[in-house]
Protein backbone atom coordinates (compact mmCIF):
# COMPACT_ATOMS: atom_id res chain seq x y z
CA UNK A 1 0.00 0.00 0.00
CA UNK A 2 1.58 3.36 -0.88
CA UNK A 3 2.35 6.08 1.67
CA UNK A 4 0.22 9.12 2.20
CA UNK A 5 2.15 11.92 0.76
CA UNK A 6 2.21 15.04 2.16
CA UNK A 7 0.97 18.13 0.71
CA UNK A 8 1.25 21.85 1.18
CA UNK A 9 4.63 22.99 1.09
CA UNK A 10 6.28 19.48 1.31
CA UNK A 11 6.68 17.41 -1.56
CA UNK A 12 7.85 13.63 -1.64
CA UNK A 13 11.22 14.88 -1.61
CA UNK A 14 11.12 17.06 1.53
CA UNK A 15 10.21 20.97 1.50
CA UNK A 16 9.58 22.32 -1.92
CA UNK A 17 11.80 25.10 -3.30
CA UNK A 18 10.32 28.19 -4.01
CA UNK A 19 10.29 28.62 -7.77
CA UNK A 20 9.76 32.70 -7.77
CA UNK A 21 7.93 34.48 -10.27
CA UNK A 22 8.17 31.91 -13.10
CA UNK A 23 7.76 28.32 -12.91
CA UNK A 24 9.56 26.25 -14.95
CA UNK A 25 6.69 24.14 -16.65
CA UNK A 26 5.16 27.61 -17.33
CA UNK A 27 7.58 30.04 -19.35
CA UNK A 28 7.41 29.70 -22.96
CA UNK A 29 10.21 28.23 -24.74
CA UNK A 30 10.74 31.68 -26.74
CA UNK A 31 11.03 34.00 -24.21
CA UNK A 32 14.66 33.83 -23.88
CA UNK A 33 14.39 35.49 -27.34
CA UNK A 34 12.10 37.99 -26.97
CA UNK A 35 13.38 39.39 -23.03
CA UNK A 36 16.19 41.93 -22.88
CA UNK A 37 19.21 42.04 -20.10
CA UNK A 38 21.71 40.12 -18.97
CA UNK A 39 21.20 36.29 -18.30
CA UNK A 40 22.63 33.77 -16.19
CA UNK A 41 22.73 30.22 -17.35
CA UNK A 42 23.40 27.37 -15.03
CA UNK A 43 23.31 23.32 -14.70
CA UNK A 44 21.70 21.47 -12.55
CA UNK A 45 21.92 17.70 -11.51
CA UNK A 46 19.36 15.84 -9.26
CA UNK A 47 19.22 12.43 -8.32
CA UNK A 48 17.61 10.11 -6.19
CA UNK A 49 17.71 6.67 -4.73
CA UNK A 50 14.95 3.45 -3.54
CA UNK A 51 14.79 0.28 -2.53
CA UNK A 52 13.67 -1.56 -5.52
CA UNK A 53 10.24 -3.11 -5.21
CA UNK A 54 10.59 -5.15 -8.47
CA UNK A 55 12.68 -7.62 -10.06
CA UNK A 56 13.28 -8.01 -14.08
CA UNK A 57 15.17 -10.76 -15.22
CA UNK A 58 15.68 -12.30 -18.62
CA UNK A 59 16.09 -16.13 -19.80
CA UNK A 60 16.60 -18.30 -22.86
CA UNK A 61 15.70 -21.73 -23.45
CA UNK A 62 17.18 -23.72 -26.40
CA UNK A 63 17.06 -26.98 -28.26
CA UNK A 64 19.02 -29.26 -30.87
CA UNK A 65 17.67 -31.07 -33.17
CA UNK A 66 18.44 -32.81 -36.64
CA UNK A 67 16.40 -30.67 -38.93
CA UNK A 68 15.40 -26.59 -38.55
CA UNK A 69 11.54 -27.15 -38.01
CA UNK A 70 12.15 -29.95 -35.24
CA UNK A 71 14.48 -27.80 -33.50
CA UNK A 72 11.81 -24.85 -33.47
CA UNK A 73 8.86 -26.85 -32.46
CA UNK A 74 11.22 -28.21 -29.38
CA UNK A 75 12.09 -24.37 -28.37
CA UNK A 76 8.46 -23.10 -28.91
CA UNK A 77 7.26 -26.12 -26.37
CA UNK A 78 10.01 -24.78 -23.82
CA UNK A 79 9.00 -21.27 -24.61
CA UNK A 80 4.98 -22.38 -24.14
CA UNK A 81 6.42 -24.32 -20.78
CA UNK A 82 7.76 -20.80 -19.02
CA UNK A 83 4.95 -19.22 -19.83
CA UNK A 84 3.04 -21.21 -18.05
CA UNK A 85 5.44 -21.59 -14.88
CA UNK A 86 5.06 -18.01 -14.82
CA UNK A 87 1.63 -17.67 -15.07
CA UNK A 88 1.13 -19.95 -12.14
CA UNK A 89 3.46 -18.35 -10.41
CA UNK A 90 1.15 -14.81 -10.62
CA UNK A 91 3.07 -13.11 -13.23
CA UNK A 92 0.62 -11.12 -14.84
CA UNK A 93 0.50 -11.46 -19.38
CA UNK A 94 1.74 -7.79 -19.73
CA UNK A 95 5.00 -8.95 -17.38
CA UNK A 96 6.30 -11.49 -19.99
CA UNK A 97 8.28 -10.59 -23.14
CA UNK A 98 9.42 -12.65 -25.64
CA UNK A 99 12.93 -10.21 -26.41
CA UNK A 100 14.66 -13.02 -29.06
CA UNK A 101 13.85 -15.79 -31.33
CA UNK A 102 17.06 -17.22 -32.71
CA UNK A 103 17.83 -20.40 -35.57
CA UNK A 104 21.51 -21.26 -36.00
CA UNK A 105 23.58 -24.22 -37.41
CA UNK A 106 24.58 -26.59 -34.67
CA UNK A 107 26.90 -29.61 -36.26
CA UNK A 108 27.01 -32.18 -34.05
CA UNK A 109 28.98 -35.79 -33.31
CA UNK A 110 26.92 -38.96 -34.28
CA UNK A 111 27.98 -42.42 -32.56
CA UNK A 112 31.07 -42.98 -34.80
CA UNK A 113 32.34 -39.30 -33.78
CA UNK A 114 31.25 -38.12 -37.54
CA UNK A 115 30.37 -34.52 -37.84
CA UNK A 116 26.29 -34.70 -38.60
CA UNK A 117 24.15 -31.17 -39.52
CA UNK A 118 21.75 -30.07 -36.64
CA UNK A 119 20.16 -26.99 -35.57
CA UNK A 120 19.96 -24.72 -32.44
CA UNK A 121 16.93 -22.78 -31.64
CA UNK A 122 16.34 -20.43 -29.09
CA UNK A 123 14.15 -17.89 -27.40
CA UNK A 124 14.40 -15.43 -24.88
CA UNK A 125 11.94 -13.94 -22.40
CA UNK A 126 11.63 -10.68 -19.96
CA UNK A 127 10.07 -11.86 -16.98
CA UNK A 128 9.41 -8.84 -14.50
CA UNK A 129 7.88 -10.41 -10.66
CA UNK A 130 5.98 -7.57 -9.16
CA UNK A 131 6.56 -8.96 -5.16
CA UNK A 132 10.17 -9.14 -4.79
CA UNK A 133 9.77 -11.32 -2.00
CA UNK A 134 8.46 -14.24 -4.75
CA UNK A 135 11.81 -13.32 -7.23
CA UNK A 136 13.23 -16.42 -5.61
CA UNK A 137 10.50 -18.98 -5.54
CA UNK A 138 9.69 -17.76 -9.09
CA UNK A 139 12.99 -19.16 -10.36
CA UNK A 140 13.33 -21.86 -8.21
CA UNK A 141 9.63 -23.07 -10.35
CA UNK A 142 10.88 -22.27 -13.43
CA UNK A 143 14.22 -24.01 -13.34
CA UNK A 144 12.46 -27.42 -12.00
CA UNK A 145 10.07 -27.29 -15.15
CA UNK A 146 12.89 -26.60 -17.53
CA UNK A 147 15.82 -27.98 -16.13
CA UNK A 148 18.90 -27.95 -18.54
CA UNK A 149 17.24 -26.21 -21.05
CA UNK A 150 16.86 -23.07 -19.77
CA UNK A 151 19.35 -20.54 -18.67
CA UNK A 152 19.36 -17.26 -16.76
CA UNK A 153 21.44 -14.64 -18.35
CA UNK A 154 20.74 -11.51 -16.24
CA UNK A 155 18.97 -10.24 -13.20
CA UNK A 156 17.68 -6.23 -12.52
CA UNK A 157 15.77 -4.60 -10.02
CA UNK A 158 13.62 -1.40 -10.18
CA UNK A 159 10.51 0.31 -9.17
CA UNK A 160 7.38 0.20 -9.63
CA UNK A 161 6.35 4.08 -9.61
CA UNK A 162 9.57 5.57 -11.47
CA UNK A 163 7.39 9.10 -11.69
CA UNK A 164 7.65 9.77 -8.76
CA UNK A 165 11.19 8.50 -8.32
CA UNK A 166 11.85 10.78 -11.81
CA UNK A 167 9.97 13.61 -10.10
CA UNK A 168 11.87 13.78 -6.75
CA UNK A 169 15.21 13.79 -9.12
CA UNK A 170 13.73 16.52 -10.96
CA UNK A 171 12.85 18.75 -7.76
CA UNK A 172 16.24 18.13 -6.95
CA UNK A 173 17.73 18.94 -10.05
CA UNK A 174 16.13 22.20 -10.54
CA UNK A 175 16.93 22.98 -6.36
CA UNK A 176 20.50 22.73 -7.58
CA UNK A 177 20.36 24.67 -10.68
CA UNK A 178 18.86 27.57 -8.41
CA UNK A 179 20.99 27.17 -5.90
CA UNK A 180 23.89 27.87 -8.17
CA UNK A 181 22.57 30.86 -10.12
CA UNK A 182 21.44 32.62 -6.73
CA UNK A 183 25.34 32.21 -5.77
CA UNK A 184 26.59 33.85 -9.03
CA UNK A 185 24.17 36.42 -9.43
CA UNK A 186 25.29 37.25 -5.33
CA UNK A 187 28.56 37.03 -6.77
CA UNK A 188 28.10 39.78 -9.03
CA UNK A 189 25.86 42.42 -6.81
CA UNK A 190 23.14 41.17 -8.92
CA UNK A 191 19.31 39.93 -7.78
CA UNK A 192 18.20 36.58 -9.59
CA UNK A 193 15.42 37.57 -12.11
CA UNK A 194 12.54 34.93 -13.38
CA UNK A 195 13.25 31.99 -15.21
CA UNK A 196 14.07 32.36 -18.95
CA UNK A 197 14.02 28.85 -19.88
CA UNK A 198 14.43 25.23 -19.12
CA UNK A 199 16.18 22.17 -20.70
CA UNK A 200 15.79 19.02 -19.02
CA UNK A 201 18.77 16.54 -20.63
CA UNK A 202 18.47 13.11 -21.37
CA UNK A 203 17.69 10.83 -17.68
CA UNK A 204 20.27 8.15 -16.38
CA UNK A 205 18.18 4.44 -16.76
CA UNK A 206 16.19 3.66 -13.74
CA UNK A 207 17.20 -0.15 -13.79
CA UNK A 208 20.56 -2.18 -15.01
CA UNK A 209 20.91 -5.51 -15.84
CA UNK A 210 22.94 -7.59 -14.10
CA UNK A 211 24.79 -10.34 -15.61
CA UNK A 212 24.80 -13.94 -13.85
CA UNK A 213 27.22 -17.04 -14.58
CA UNK A 214 24.55 -19.45 -13.15
CA UNK A 215 21.19 -20.16 -11.44
CA UNK A 216 22.44 -20.64 -8.15
CA UNK A 217 23.54 -16.71 -8.93
CA UNK A 218 20.43 -15.52 -9.88
CA UNK A 219 18.71 -17.05 -7.24
CA UNK A 220 21.18 -15.50 -4.54
CA UNK A 221 20.17 -11.89 -6.23
CA UNK A 222 16.48 -13.12 -6.03
CA UNK A 223 16.60 -13.74 -2.50
CA UNK A 224 19.14 -10.38 -1.56
CA UNK A 225 18.13 -8.00 -4.01
CA UNK A 226 16.15 -5.66 -1.47
CA UNK A 227 19.28 -5.60 1.03
CA UNK A 228 22.45 -5.48 -2.19
CA UNK A 229 20.36 -3.47 -4.62
CA UNK A 230 19.61 0.11 -5.20
CA UNK A 231 17.33 2.14 -7.76
CA UNK A 232 18.82 5.18 -8.57
CA UNK A 233 17.21 8.16 -11.41
CA UNK A 234 19.16 11.23 -12.51
CA UNK A 235 17.69 14.12 -13.96
CA UNK A 236 19.93 17.28 -15.49
CA UNK A 237 18.80 20.42 -16.41
CA UNK A 238 20.16 23.26 -18.29
CA UNK A 239 18.14 26.62 -16.97
CA UNK A 240 18.78 30.10 -17.90
CA UNK A 241 17.45 32.81 -15.69
CA UNK A 242 17.45 36.89 -16.13
CA UNK A 243 19.58 38.71 -13.60
CA UNK A 244 18.24 42.36 -12.34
Amino acid sequence: MRAATRSGPYGPCGPRTPFGTASPYGAPAHAAAHRAGPTITVAGLGRTRRAPDLMRFVLAVEAVRERAAEAMAAAGALADRVVAVAHAAGIAPADIRTSDISLRPEPAADAHGRRVPGFRAGESFQLTVRRLYHAGPTLEMLTAACRDEMRIESVGFGVADRDALRACARQRAFADAQARAEHYAQLAGRGLGPLQSLDEQEAAPGLEFLPVASTAQALVAADRGADLASVEEQVGLRVVFAVR
